[in-house]
């Protein structure tokens, strides 16, 4: 009897092997055919995914015909993916995982190079030697999100993704710093390990993960499927919790300075200025910075203590948090401080752009003084002259009937009656006022009139982009102090995203050196440089090495695009450096370019002829004929002309007015 199951079994296993299936070795018989080219009848064949009720996962078919896996691995899975829309696979089966197929197979021994748009195209064989148990699949990237489950707080625990969780072969603090930022964080603390916050369930979704740690998503990182670990190996992070935290100031005389902390992480002075101040003065419920400083570190701390250090922020960040920033125990400097306005300073003004999405820096808005609004109630352009020498401009007009959207009721119960020539709201004599509505908010349009006007000399300027030594009005601007932050905020104030390269040698030409701009400090809420506090004279120190001052300069790059007009932030008409776009050559590609720069999924559709901001005729266009594609990041990489100057239209359509263009933008 024994025998005669021996032979029994042994005839199971020869019609296993030659079936193919035996899965605990993974054993295949195949034949060592050349790769097939593409036959007519593969052509035009779709892929789908069976077997499983999730729409992103599945035994891979074309054609209805399962693919067989033989040579079946993530570079395949990639390309499979992509062909079915999603952005890449998160992992690869093989083995039938999602159940037994057909014998009929399209292809095997797929050999995909990952650069390919179809699985069609990847070299292959004809799959005549798999069997049922043999269909390759793969687990696209779809809505699968990474979280943390079983920790203390929302910044540790157990790693899961996809609802499966990640074993913990090889992971380490590379690995965990991309699972960090994923997760909203700014790095990793460190990596754990043996389930440290719990047991998981045994159905891994990768394990081997190598990272880099520069990897903007952890799926995109090497890995295999995790299949032969337990529930003891489950990876888990310990996250730098600066996102969770409050900020606050310690160590100072008053409530509005001290040594600034978000949680217990004290900041670092390396590359801390007045900007950063600024945002972390806002964030105290504080108009501005008055001042930054900085202290030496206690003399207590310890070496590897962990600090938050080199902010980058540009000023108008309403949080520390959204701005670049690294946490370390490494710092140069000392201990970051805030001289914040206090409360009853006069730059507690400030314009609301509710509803009407008025861009920052425009001068145009309603009108919020200690986050109030004002009433409209005998607001006039005295007033207005006021306000907006207050923020910065040299005067305004008043507007009322809140032009720029309706206001909160919590009215400040003053009305002006100013002559003018008052430096803030408060020296003008007012009375006590009555009961507003959210209709009446006073607003003003402010003027740069007479100020002198930031400008790039002796460089170029070419669509995108322009260069140069930087001047205020006629005065240069003095290379001393100078660096890549006020570069970067310079060609913000120029309207392009930032700077790609600062000098500090008069590289774009010897400049006159008996009255400097220098010693600048920003908030960097201004609308402009003149608005900014410097000195202008010809004190300006000399570098070293050098016997005269030398002129600063500057590359900007990309375009700052601003929507104006519209009823929501998702329309308007394109504005660039506060001028308009004209709209020849305008199309859905230049629209859809300008809705991602804004932050939106795309465009619904692009507008012509002045459709949200009437335009006079003679009007000087930014720029016009754009000509993207639709894939670019900033539409300044877009081909197209500068410096429309409108009177009429060549073609006898057109008669010099309302020439602006414009988008809706998508959700």
């Amino acid at each position: 009897r024994d025998q005669t199951r021996m032979t029994l079994a042994l005839l199971l296993l020869e019609t296993t092997l030659l079936s193919g299936c035996y899965v605990a070795g993974q054993m295949t018989l195949t034949t060592n055919k050349p790769h097939l080219p593409l036959t007519d009848s593969e052509q035009g064949k779709e892929v789908s995914l069976i077997g499983s009720s999730i729409a992103s996962e599945g035994n891979v078919h074309i054609g209805n015909l399962p693919v067989c896996d033989d040579d079946w691995d993530l570079v395949d899975a990639n390309v499979t993916c992509r062909m079915l829309g999603f952005p890449g696979a998160i992992s690869w089966t093989f083995g039938s995982e999602f159940g037994n197929v057909p014998e009929n197979f399209l292809m095997s021994h797929v050999n995909c190079s990952g650069q390919e748009d179809s699985l069609l195209d990847c070299p292959h064989q004809d799959g005549e030697d798999c069997s049922s148990c043999m269909a390759a699949g793969v687990v696209c990237e779809s809505e699968y999100k990474l979280e943390l489950r079983g920790g203390s707080g929302l910044h540790n625990g157990k790693l899961f993704f996809g609802n499966r969780p990640i074993c913990d072969n090889n992971w380490d603090i590379k690995d965990a710093k991309v699972a960090c930022r994923m997760l909203g964080f700014h790095g990793a603390y460190r990596a754990t390990t043996s389930s440290e916050f719990g047991a998981v369930a045994e159905n891994f979704m990768m394990g081997n993960v190598d990272c880099q740690g520069n990897e903007s998503s952890i799926n995109i990182c090497p890995h295999n499927d995790g299949r032969s670990c337990r529930a003891s190996d489950g990876a888990g992070v310990v996250c730098l919790d600066t996102l969770g935290y409050s900020i606050s100031v310690k160590d100072g005389k008053a409530p509005h300075r001290g040594h600034v902390f978000i949680g217990n992480f004290p900041i670092c002075s390396d590359g801390w200025d007045l900007r950063d101040a600024t945002v972390a003065c806002r964030m105290l419920g504080y108009a501005g910075a008055e001042e930054s400083f900085e202290h030496d570190l206690d003399c207590d701390r310890t070496p590897d203590s962990l600090m938050i250090t080199d902010f980058g922020c540009s000023g108008i960040e309403h949080s520390l948090q959204t701005c670049p920033h690294v946490v370390n125990n490494t710092c140069e400097g000392g201990r970051a401080g805030v001289i914040c306005y206090p409360a009853d300073s006069i730059l507690n003004i400030s314009l609301s752009y509710i509803e009407k999405a008025s861009p920052h820096g425009s001068g145009e808005g309603n009108v919020f003084l200690y986050d109030q609004p004002i009433c409209d109630d005998a607001w006039d352009n005295n007033d207005a002259k006021v306000a907006c020498k207050m923020l910065g401009y040299s005067g305004g007009t008043a507007t009322i009937r809140s032009n720029y959207g309706k206001v909160p009721e919590n009215f400040f119960k003053v009305h002006f009656n100013c002559f003018g020539n008052e430096t803030t709201l408060l020296d003008c004599p007012h009375q006590k006022g009555s009961d507003c509505l959210e209709h009446e908010g006073a607003g003003v349009t402010c003027s740069t009139t007479g100020l002198p006007a930031l400008r790039l000399v002796g460089g170029t300027t070419t669509p995108g982009a322009a260069s140069g030594n930087v001047y205020l009005g006629n005065s240069p601007v003095c290379a001393s102090g100078w660096d890549m932050k006020t570069a970067n905020e310079t060609c913000r104030m120029l309207g392009y995203t930032g700077a790609s390269k600062m000098s500090h040698h008069s590289l774009f030409g010897e400049v006159p050196t008996s009255s400097m701009v220098y010693d600048i400090k920003c908030r960097g809420d201004e609308w402009g440089l003149a608005a900014c506090s410097y000195k202008e004279d010809g004190g300006c120190p000399a570098l070293d090495g050098s016997p005269l001052p030398k002129g600063a300069g500057v590359v900007c790059q990309g375009y700052m695009v601003e929507l104006r007009g519209g009823s929501t932030a998702r329309e308007g008409d394109l504005y660039i450096t506060n001028q308009p776009v004209f709209f020849l050559g305008w199309g859905t590609e230049d629209a859809n370019v300008t809705c991602r720069m804004l932050g939106f999924a795309g465009v619904e559709r692009a507008t012509t002829g002045s459709t949200f901001v009437g335009q006079p005729y003679y009007t000087r266009y930014k720029a016009y004929n754009f000509q993207c594609s639709g894939s670019e990041s900033n539409i300044g990489d877009c081909s197209h002309r500068l410096n429309y100057y409108s009177s009429d239209y060549n073609d006898g359509l057109w008669y010099g007015e309302n020439g602006g263009a414009g988008v809706v933008c998508s959700y």
